[in-house]
């Protein structure tokens, strides 16, 4: 075979390689945004905060997390502690057993009375932003989810969920629930029928299917309605699960 053949032969084999490179890669990537969407996923792990990136946690499959607060009085604002040093701010790290290797996510919440209205929000991307707009997940196909929760300083969180492909909204009111907080570490697992817009909403009223559809993200609060004493303590959560 001559210099010029092989030289053909191994140019065409790269370029073969190339495309079956770029196909995988492809194929992968669209498998990672799309579990949920697959029949044969039983359990989708949200979130299991074992994972950091660029010195921050991160969800299970990348996704930011991050903290914020809220108030109705500027005088009075919420104030939260998570992990040192980050920008957006972030929950911390830590272990719930000395000798447990498993990590989880905590941070400490301060909320001011009087208000009318008031909270601190860990906020729980399930995949990596891109060219800064939120990555939706289809988890439609699921019927609860599940997570691990303590709490001082409170006796009830809310969960929501979010599809905001273009940013955070807070005019807007998404499907949301809350449950009461037991002593210790407990498992909560909440059917996702459960999640709705309260009956104030009027004006922007959504399925929650259809967010389910498209979810960017899932938010726990801890917050107060009419505030008329101050509230603090700390959250800690772990293994935010979807399953079948």
């Amino acid at each position: 075979m001559s210099t010029r053949r092989c030289a053909v032969k191994r140019v065409v084999l790269l370029a073969l390689l190339g495309v079956l490179s770029i196909a995988t890669v492809s194929q992968s990537t669209a498998n990672a945004r799309t579990p949920a969407a697959q029949a044969d996923v039983k359990t989708l792990v949200y979130a299991d905060f074992e994972r950091m990136e660029n010195g921050r946690p991160v969800s299970s499959r990348g996704g930011m997390i991050q903290l914020f607060g809220y108030e109705e009085s500027s005088i009075h604002k919420s104030t939260f502690k998570g992990m040192e040093g980050v920008a957006p701010p972030a929950p911390e790290l830590v272990r719930i057993k000395k000798d447990d290797p498993n990590r989880a996510m905590k941070f400490d919440f301060a909320l001011q009375a009087p208000n009318q209205w008031a909270g601190v929000t860990v906020e729980v991307h399930g995949l990596p932003d891109e060219n800064g707009r939120f990555v939706p997940d289809d988890v439609s196909g699921f019927k609860s989810l599940s997570l691990e929760a303590y709490a001082t300083g409170i006796q009830i969180l809310r969960l929501e969920i979010i599809s905001g492909e273009r940013g955070r909204d807070m005019s807007m009111t998404y499907p949301q629930m809350t449950f009461k907080v037991r002593s210790g570490l407990n498992t909560y697992k909440v059917p996702l029928t459960a999640f709705t817009q309260p009956a104030w909403v009027t004006d922007r009223r959504v399925d929650a299917k259809d967010i389910l559809r498209k979810l960017t993200s899932i938010n726990l609060t801890a917050f107060c309605d009419q505030c008329d004493l101050n509230k603090q303590g700390i959250v800690v959560v772990d293994n935010i699960v979807f399953e079948k």
